[in-house]
């Protein structure tokens, strides 16, 4: 009866061993929504302006006329520059367009 005393700490020894190396099963991160894309488009007589905005933030702006004039890009305003730096509402003329 002794040795099974004896034994008895080496069993509870291995059985916490066993416990602790299986990992316990964590949920799933949750995973943030994708942000919502929007394609705006503008149009008159004359121009014709198509906006696109992921995640309610204005991304790039596209002006094309109906003139022998080529269609430019105009620069959106970004939240985390000041105006000076940003370059926001200067417009940029395609050059090479392919």
């Amino acid at each position: 009866m002794s040795a099974c005393l004896r034994s008895l700490p080496l069993l509870f020894v291995l059985s916490a061993g066993s416990a602790v190396a299986q990992p316990a099963a964590e949920p799933p991160a949750p995973r943030a929504p994708e942000p919502k894309v929007e394609r705006i488009l503008y149009q008159d007589g004359y121009t014709r302006v198509e906006e696109l905005r992921i995640g309610g933030q204005t991304r790039s702006i596209d002006v094309r006329t109906r003139s022998t004039l080529p269609g430019y890009e105009v620069r959106p305003i970004d939240p985390g520059v000041s105006d000076e730096r940003s370059g926001a509402g200067v417009r940029r003329w395609r050059v090479l367009d392919f």
